[in-house]
């Protein structure tokens, strides 16, 4: 018989979710990428009992990885020089 995984507490300030391995920032493991990514533009918790996007002040909610990479892959070639 195995032993259950330990219960791994997200690292959102206020979430009270299990984390998910798939879920990180930081070396820190959290159960969403909303929480991953601090709550952009209020996006909300999955679970639907937890509310910790209300936790996160407006000047701490940072631009998701995720949307970041997209930003860089629309841009390119168009951010190349132009070759001589």
């Amino acid at each position: 018989m195995s032993t259950p995984a330990p219960f791994i507490q997200c690292a959102c300030n206020a979430c009270t979710c299990e984390a998910n391995a798939d879920h990180q920032r930081d070396g820190k493991h959290y159960c969403s990428q909303a929480c991953a990514d601090r709550h952009p533009d209020g996006q909300p918790c999955p679970a639907a009992d937890c509310h910790c996007e209300s936790g996160v002040p407006f000047m701490e909610r940072a631009i998701s990885e995720s949307q970041l990479d997209e930003a860089i892959e629309e841009t390119f070639p168009a951010s190349d020089p132009i070759s001589p």
